[in-house]
């Protein structure tokens, strides 16, 4: 053999160890990292909802939520990012020698300014081609971009950064946010363990609200509180007030309904009963917490629940039978409270007192029942009429209700609707318009509502002079869209709508992602970002990018396979 024939069979040799190598840690890589994934998401979606600090009670609740939220992404996003690196690192180091052949490397660059940019040049159609085939995950970076271009041209310095106390929804919980949903995206694959342990702290929570609307407290988070107190009536169980209660299962109640009619579905009679029943808890709840977002969030998530099993028979009766199960317990908590005594003193707000005092749920449940009878006793082709019949007249009535909603507040001060929403967002509008050229781009920055309309409205965001929340500062719009255009600007509603938009336009044909991307889009109209409802959004939604991948994979391999055969 010549000297240039040995040469080459010792550069083919070495090149075949150095693949295999490569192939060999990106495995190790890909397993460490998926173990990696799986503890932050069981730490957030099982460890986050149920935390309290013993003895505190619901001092400082949300701090201590944040600070939990933010340590766990830290160090698994960190631990993540140090493998990446290492991982790049050692690729580039055993692949030298090849480097070296190509025209231009790095170290030869002129500047590194140069290198960039015949880098972009010879990848740019390669990056185009990757951003539309992952859309969603494009839309998530520019909105987390958009977050740190704004805080780095904010003039609030570390508030665009950390957020407000309390609230903690700057620069760096969006970046964690992004964070959480690439790992979720790439690393999540088969979680439907971690998925449901979610489900399991989701009931827990809600059993410990409910427990406490009958008057027990059995974690004492209510001691120091007397009857009568703000706190003694809207602090519910590990989360906080009604409205974070409410943001809470705008995300985590889509996943519960879609493990229900997924259990149902693939006929798991033992899974469905326990999710069935974790469902009705949960709706329970939603009903009797007092803020009209949770009423909201349940009956929409319900009725497209109807709407999604309306071509499947054996979907449509569970969701009745569901339905049945959610208006006895409405009736025996009801009566439950009225006989301890708490109705009067737990129930303060209009709502929740009186869905908990209907005595119509025994007239609904009954009627829940008949209409399963007859969809049961039906010809196949007559049930879809039924179906969608039913369907159409709910959302016939719910427009109705809505129009006469808005005709009986005709001659009233908009100002004063959504105790006193209107009048944040007037002001939050008008602030938005006060603003230069920088700020409509750019906004004050991530988290600083109340310090940048503190200067360009004379009363700032004081609402009420009287009362509990006499002289409160608020730090957002109660409105995240308009929050956001305060904080961020145009570019960052743009990006945040865009997540929505590629979401929804991507993952149509998933039912879990259509709709927690409805409850938590209504949801968003009238609430705010709070690190126990956004951060899960995002968590979930990578999930969903996660199971898309592996089903183009799927069908991918079968088509090749197909052709292979063929």
């Amino acid at each position: 053999m010549t000297e240039g024939g040995e040469t080459l069979t010792i550069q083919v040799a070495t090149q075949f160890v150095i693949q295999r190598s490569l192939l060999g840690m990106e495995k190790r890589k890909e397993e460490f990292l998926k173990i990696v994934c799986q503890i932050y998401m069981a730490a957030v979606l099982v460890v986050l909802p149920l935390y309290y600090i013993p003895g505190n009670g619901y001092d400082k609740l949300g701090d201590s939520k944040y600070y939990l939220y933010r340590n766990i992404s830290l160090i698994c996003i960190g631990i993540c990012l140090v493998v990446q690196i290492i991982v790049v690192v050692k690729s580039y180091l055993m692949e030298k020698h090849r480097r070296i052949e190509q025209r231009c490397r790095m170290e030869n660059c002129a500047s590194v300014g140069m290198y960039i940019g015949m880098y972009i040049r010879k990848n740019g159609k390669k990056m185009i081609v990757w951003c539309r085939e992952h859309i969603v995950v494009t839309a998530v970076c520019l909105y987390g971009a958009c977050a740190v271009v704004s805080a780095l041209c904010s003039p609030y310095g570390s508030t665009a950064w950390t957020g407000e106390k309390e609230w903690y929804m700057g620069a760096v919980t969006i970046c964690l946010m992004v964070g959480g949903f690439l790992l979720a995206a790439k690393y999540s694959g088969q979680c439907s363990r971690i998925l449901y342990l979610g489900e399991t702290a989701s009931v827990t929570v809600a059993l410990i609200g409910l427990l406490q609307k009958l008057g027990y407290d059995p974690l004492g988070l209510l001691k120091g509180y007397i009857v009568g107190d703000w706190e003694y009536t809207h602090m519910l169980t590990t989360l906080g007030n009604n409205n974070w209660l409410s943001g809470y299962y705008s995300v985590m109640f889509p996943l519960s309904l879609a493990l229900f009619l997924q259990a149902v579905e693939e006929e798991r009679r033992g899974s469905s009963m326990l999710l069935g029943v974790s469902n009705t808890l949960v709706v329970i709840l939603l009903f009797l917490q007092g803020s009209d977002g949770g009423v909201m969030v349940a009956s929409v998530a319900l009725w497209m629940c109807f709407w999604s099993s309306r071509k499947k028979t054996k979907l449509w009766e569970a969701m009745l039978f569901l339905l049945t199960g959610i208006c006895v317990g409405m009736l025996l908590w009801g009566k439950g409270m009225q006989s301890l005594g708490t109705l009067d003193i737990l129930l303060q707000d209009g709502i929740a007192k009186r869905l908990a005092a209907w005595q119509g749920w025994i007239l609904l449940a009954a009627m829940c029942l008949l209409f399963c009878g007859i969809h049961h006793a039906l010809p196949d082709e007559k049930k879809g009429i039924l179906r969608t019949g039913l369907l159409y007249g709910s959302l016939a009535f719910a427009a109705g209700a809505v129009i006469w909603y808005i005709l009986k507040q005709q001659g009233s001060d908009f100002a004063e609707w959504g105790n006193h929403r209107g009048r944040l967002w007037q002001m939050a509008w008008q602030g938005f318009c006060q603003g230069d050229l920088r700020q409509k781009l750019l906004g004050a920055g991530p988290d600083c509502f109340a310090g940048y309309l503190g200067q360009v409205l004379p009363g700032g965001t004081v609402l009420f002079d009287k009362g509990y929340f006499a002289g409160s500062i608020f730090t957002n719009a109660h409105n995240e869209w308009l929050t956001t255009l305060i904080d961020m600007g145009v570019l960052g509603v743009l990006a945040y709508a865009a997540v929505f938009f590629t979401a929804f336009r991507k993952y149509r044909g998933n039912f879990m992602t259509n709709m927690l991307l409805f409850t938590y889009g209504m949801h968003s109209l009238i609430s705010f970002q709070q690190v126990l409802n956004t951060p899960f959004f995002f968590l979930l939604l990578g999930v969903c990018e996660a199971e898309q991948r592996m089903n183009q994979q799927y069908n991918t391999d079968t088509h090749e396979e197909s052709i292979e055969v063929g």
